[in-house]
């Protein structure tokens, strides 16, 4: 229970639904080797507000909260300057995961932590040990904690190594039902007004309390068969799971059902509920392709086109195993018979129906979630800090500096002259620097991406009906280009030109109006719009080098008009392709046909571009 804390915490039974984020809370608090349980939902759903209730009425834990402008010193501790000062000794004064030691870590919205920071925090959580080798200082503490983070997966998205270390991802969701809102409402503005209204809910707590109490007692005692192993593992590999954490996360949090549930043998519900708590952040199951396209070249004809040279220039792990070893059955003749061991009949049915009602659920939770520019483009996950010279970005660390310091680090400089203070004359100053003391400052700052969307707005998108689909996707996707500060263009084509309706920027509002009020209708003129993606891109990518550029082409890459009057638009288009050698940037070709033909052209221009290929129900928000 945390103590000290006079601010009033709202009662963990009072806080409706996120009946699944109570449930995984529950497992972490039941099984400590569950290390980490990350939940997501938009900003509102009172993620925070459960997490500080929860930990609140734990037996025995405390919150550590750890800020996003966390120092290193912070949160890992560091040289204690006092005793450094006045004894010329360097000592560990403890950092945040010192305290964290046997209590709750809890990193609201991680996903805008520092990357190299976070990383760090879960490599100590996994490992259980923090080890400090720098400034003169070894040290190393014991860090046996729980990480609970919360983000709101619109802002921005973490990096698949990151996700795998969370053994749960939950979904929190606003409430759609109007009687359940209006109780909302009602509990919260009684919260405000009662100072006794947690007595309400005293019992319903402390029973939740009592609850954890036994199924920890519980735990120990609840086996896993090889029957319980097999459908685990089978459910992965039918999910295309990769690695082994998540099987280990079902097998931990599916025996922390059944203690929950005072049961002493893990259900077939069990292991669903468990794979759907674990497998969220998971799964990498490929996309699926449409047919394969036939071998002749359909969008070539027989007439040979004119030369274009006149148009476009010619530069053409080990395992994180149960610490508590649970008890093992041995497989009986018996159990065979029953298809209660791995490869039975009766085992592939249950594995089947696990396995389906999973991808089901999952699918289900897919459609609530943001639709995120950086997955269509692939560039998710990509992204990095990078070092700047200038007196500008972000203080990470310091350095010895090379020559005259321009940028001190106050902080580090200190640091390094502390442990002299003792031997050196002052002269009435605090603390005496030396030249060989000063260290300078090294900056980070994000990475930028530029994003051009260039869209098909001819008759043939009218006419499929799909406007409304691509215009609900590339707003959902520029929200998240607006909250990540990326820069954003916006290209549009049709009858026989193409025109840049919005120049880059990091303004929303000209892209809304120019979506909503663009005219449509027309010819598809592809290779005028290459044209002009080429010329605005190349000048673009000499004035910002350092930039990476990023275009998500939406057509169904049917061409008829051409560039040239007279010319075959399709084998025209296939020769303006070869052209694009854009520096540093990407091609993503949007496919925005209702189904595609015997020639799936959006495939076939993405190949031509050496792009990637995505459907456009990819892009559909919800």
């Amino acid at each position: 229970m945390s103590h000290g804390v006079l601010t009033r915490l709202f009662p963990f039974s009072a806080i409706r639904g996120m009946e699944d984020v109570k449930k995984a809370l529950a497992c972490t608090a039941v099984d400590n080797d569950l290390k980490g349980v990350l939940i997501k939902g938009s900003t509102g759903t009172a993620k925070s507000v459960l997490v500080r209730s929860f930990v609140d009425l734990l037996p025995d834990k405390e919150i550590v909260n750890i800020p996003q402008n966390v120092s290193n010193e912070q949160l890992f501790g560091g040289m204690d300057l006092e005793h450094a000062i006045k004894h010329g000794k360097t000592i560990i004064k403890d950092g945040l995961l010192r305290k964290a030691d046997r209590n709750i870590l809890y990193l609201d919205n991680v996903n805008l932590f520092d990357r190299k920071i976070l990383s760090s925090i879960m490599d100590c959580v996994e490992t259980g040990k923090v080890i400090i080798e720098r400034e003169g200082i070894s040290a190393e503490y014991e860090c046996r904690t729980t990480v609970i983070a919360t983000m709101d997966p619109a802002e921005r998205t973490l990096p698949d190594h990151i996700l795998d270390r969370f053994d749960i991802c939950v979904q929190t969701y606003s409430i759609q039902e109007e009687k359940e809102r209006c109780e909302i409402i009602t509990l919260n503005l009684d919260f405000d007004s009662d100072q006794d209204f947690a007595k309400r809910y005293a019992d319903q707590d402390e029973r939740f309390r009592e609850s954890i109490i036994s199924a920890r007692a519980r735990l120990k005692k609840i086996p896993l068969t090889h029957s319980d192993l097999s459908k685990i593992s089978q459910t992965c590999n039918d999910l295309h799971v990769v690695g082994h954490r998540g099987d280990i996360s079902i097998a931990k949090v599916a025996r922390a059902l059944a203690a929950l549930d005072e049961r002493n043998e893990i259900s077939n519900d069990d292991i669903k509920d468990a794979a759907v708590m674990c497998l969220l952040h998971r799964r990498t199951a490929p996309k699926e392709r449409d047919r394969p396209i036939e071998e002749e070249d359909l969008l070539e004809p027989e007439e040979e086109e004119r030369d274009l040279t006149e148009m476009v220039e010619d530069d053409s792990e080990e395992c994180l195993g149960v610490h508590h070893t649970p008890e093992m059955y041995e497989p009986t003749e018996e159990d065979e018979e029953k298809g209660e061991y791995g490869g039975g009949i009766g085992t592939e049915n249950i594995v089947s129906e696990i396995t389906d009602a999973v991808k089901d659920k999952l699918e289900d939770m897919d459609r609530i979630e943001y639709v995120r520019l950086h997955e269509i483009a692939g560039t998710d996950g990509r992204r990095s800090d990078i070092f700047t010279k200038k007196h500008s970005g972000r203080y990470r660390s310091s350095r010895i500096p090379d020559g005259r310091s321009s940028d001190p680090a106050f902080d580090a400089t200190v640091r390094a002259a502390a442990p002299f203070q003792s031997s050196r004359e002052k002269r009435g100053l605090s603390i005496a620097i030396e030249s060989q003391d000063i260290r300078d400052k090294i900056r980070v700052k994000r990475d930028s991406c530029s994003f051009l969307f260039a869209i098909d707005v001819s008759g043939s998108l009218v006419d499929s009906g799909m406007m409304q689909d691509i215009k609900d996707g590339v707003k959902a996707m520029l929200m998240e280009g607006y909250v990540q500060r990326d820069k954003v263009a916006l290209l549009t084509f049709r009858f026989r030109s193409a025109q840049i309706s919005v120049p880059f920027t990091r303004s929303l509002e000209g892209i809304y109006e120019v979506l909503d009020n663009t005219t449509t209708g027309g010819g598809t003129p592809l290779g005028t719009a290459l044209l002009l993606i080429r010329e605005y891109m190349l000048n673009y990518v000499r004035k910002n080098p350092e930039e990476r550029c990023y275009i998500i082409l939406i057509t169904d890459g049917e061409a008829t008009e051409p560039a040239v009057r007279g010319s075959i638009a399709p084998v025209e288009l296939k020769k303006i392709a070869a052209t694009m050698n854009i520096p540093n940037t990407e091609w993503t070709v949007v496919d925005s046909s209702l189904v595609p033909g015997k020639v799936n052209h959006a495939l076939k221009l993405a190949e031509m571009l050496g792009g990637r290929y995505v459907r456009l129900e990819d892009l559909k928000s919800v």
